[in-house]
């Protein structure tokens, strides 16, 4: 078997809103032989246009790259000529495609691996669980927990939602804030009992008491999840499975998400629509394949939803969430993929098929 080895092991200790890395890389620790090294990565870290979140693995003669971003959009192109593996977090074969027959490099398309992200606490996640279950703690109080992170305060400040007006442009960044304020409202008039909560993602300047509110902590957070029926995961515009969805699966309540991803998890990793999760919004849309790749339209689902219809479809939620028996074997269902799913020889077995696979 190929020596593995892991560069900047201090990606596997805790690093707050980016710590990708633990759960993965100590899976390749525990069950692949991966050992750690204090030689430098081969390439340093992309910082431009914005720090691109990255890892490397030395595997024999072989390098393996990870790329954690989020951004669909963004790749470390000289990473990928470099290595022999490249996985993505955030996928999408139409976007990969178009990017590397422009930078030239569609030769390197055979190294393209799909990957996903893992919650940075998730082994606290799990022991939450156990924790839970055995001592008859998690049963829920209310349907559904919506707690999700904001980048600015608009309603504070006074701004215009582009959802009801439309002479108010629609950026990516007006996009993020307002499908959460509007699915919250939406959901809260429904009347659908829950924890709603916008956070500030440890910006204090947004946080008012009213509109925005404190991060929570890990345990509170744990307790919410495990409080509802069900959790709410806003992903628009990004439209990807967050490391929410480890974290809410490993606590055995499904997801509540717009629509199903457009970009890729791998198989072995990949819910189930009905089973694992609900769509609250499907079918709205997705990227602009005509766009040019400069314009946001063309990595962002960036369509403009009627109120209305966000109404509508909350009280179509309502209904669903009556069903007792079906929400409580959705839960099941979710614990059940997330032991298997996650478990970190399954993970470290994954990681090993892609990289052999490609260098045999």
């Amino acid at each position: 078997m190929s020596t593995i080895q892991i560069h900047e092991p201090e990606l596997r200790r805790r690093r707050g809103f980016n710590g990708f890395y633990g759960h993965f890389l100590s899976a390749l620790v525990e069950h692949a032989g991966a050992r750690d090294t204090t030689e430098p990565r081969p390439l340093p870290r992309v910082i431009r246009p914005r720090e691109h979140e990255s890892c490397w693995v030395r595997w024999g003669t072989h390098w393996v790259f990870f790329d954690m971003s989020d951004h669909v959009q963004l790749f470390d192109l000289e990473a990928l000529k470099l290595c022999s593996v490249y996985f993505k977090a955030n996928l999408h074969r139409g976007i990969a495609g178009r990017i590397l027959d422009e930078a030239g490099l569609s030769e390197q398309w055979p190294k393209l691996a799909p990957f996903l992200f893992f919650s940075e606490g998730l082994g606290d996640f799990i022991r939450d669980a156990n924790r839970r279950r055995f001592w008859r703690m998690d049963r829920p109080r209310y349907d559904v927990c919506f707690v999700m992170g904001v980048y600015a305060n608009p309603v504070r400040d006074g701004g215009r939602s582009p959802f009801e007006h439309p002479d108010e442009p629609m950026t990516p960044a007006a996009y993020h804030f307002w499908i959460r304020w509007h699915i919250q409202q939406a959901l809260r008039e429904a009347g659908i009992p829950g924890y709603y909560r916008l956070t500030s993602r440890a910006n204090r300047a947004l946080e008012d008491g009213q509109n925005v509110y404190g991060n929570l902590s890990r345990r509170a957070f744990s307790r919410r999840i495990t409080d509802g029926r069900i959790t709410a995961v806003c992903t628009f515009p990004h439209a990807l499975f967050p490391w929410k969805a480890s974290e809410s699966f490993v606590l055995g309540r499904p997801l509540l998400i717009e629509q199903t991803p457009l970009t890729e998890t791998p198989t072995p990793f990949m819910p189930v629509a009905g089973e694992h999760y609900l769509e609250l919004l499907p079918d709205t849309g997705g990227f602009d394949p005509k766009a040019p790749l400069d314009d946001p339209a063309s990595y962002r689902v960036l369509a403009r939803i009627a109120s209305a219809h966000i109404r509508e479809r909350a009280e179509w939620l309502r209904d669903v969430l009556a069903d007792r028996e079906r929400l409580s074997a959705m839960g099941e269902a979710c614990q059940v993929f997330a032991a298997r799913a996650y478990h970190k020889k399954h993970v470290a077995d994954y990681i090993c098929a892609e990289v052999e696979k490609r260098i045999r």
